[in-house]
């Protein structure tokens, strides 16, 4: 059965999106964005849960720890971050 539906429309007042990932478990999107932010929604509610806002540039790629609270992302800056979503930071640049 194939969906012939949109099931929710995400309005994001920023740049264009460059990536996205779906959290393993939680209803929850990533968003990198080419204004250099990525976006953490709740696509059931239809929400912006949180932002992190580090990357120079635009952010290509991001994506989801499968079992631990991390996301990575990489960016136009030459950097890839990773991130605590519960302690909402940057962990650690490489």
């Amino acid at each position: 059965h194939t969906m012939d539906k949109m099931l929710t429309k995400f309005e994001s007042k920023s740049n264009r999106v460059k990536g996205l990932s779906f959290h393993p478990v939680r209803p929850w999107i990533l968003a990198s964005l080419h204004n250099g932010h990525i976006q953490l929604w709740d696509y059931r509610m239809g929400t912006l849960l949180d932002k992190f806002e580090e990357h120079d540039g635009p952010v290509r790629g991001v994506d989801f720890h499968r079992s631990q609270p991390l996301i990575v992302s990489g960016g136009d800056d030459y950097k890839v971050k990773v991130w605590d979503y519960k302690l909402r930071r940057c962990l650690f640049t490489l």
